[in-house]
């Protein structure tokens, strides 16, 4: 199948929010206290800054796959909202928006990539692991862990 990795449109907005929220109450229904959904009403404005911004994959008019960049502070950005759809998994699309995320930090002039991430979040883990990040911090909340990884630019 075809598949486009672009820049967020506002006509997306209910796309990516279904996708995201599919897979949180799918795959994280333990989660929810760790993740504030209240970025998914305004992408647009949330990512719209120029050193921000939300990607997407998107597969026979359908998003299958998301990732933000967000500034953190100076010199500092975080990596949110990488998900893709379940039945689109192993294709290289996480690969794909992850690295074209990297990429767009390193065009800004970001120096330090943070990703956060629960335990059941493992192939994103692993995904962030594997193109360098290292794990930095972790904190046991509520019966759960929350990892902090970080990436060198």
């Amino acid at each position: 199948m075809s598949h486009s990795l672009r820049p967020f449109r506002n006509e997306d907005q209910e796309g990516v929010k279904a996708l995201i929220l599919a897979i949180l109450e799918k795959e994280y229904p333990f989660d929810k206290s760790a993740y504030s959904d209240s970025d998914l009403l305004k992408i647009g404005e949330t990512y719209g800054g120029s050193r921000n911004t939300f990607l997407v994959i998107e597969e026979s008019s359908r998003i299958v796959g998301t990732v933000g960049v967000k500034e953190d502070a100076k010199g500092e950005a975080l990596i949110r909202r990488l998900f893709v759809d379940a039945s689109h998994r192993g294709h290289g699309y996480g690969t794909a928006l992850l690295n074209r995320a990297v990429d767009f930090c390193r065009e800004r002039g970001y120096k330090r990539i943070y990703f956060r991430c629960t335990d059941r979040m493992s192939e994103a883990m692993k995904l962030c692991l594997k193109k360098g990040f290292k794990e930095t911090e972790k904190l046991e909340i509520g019966g759960f862990n929350i990892h902090k990884l970080e990436f060198l630019i």
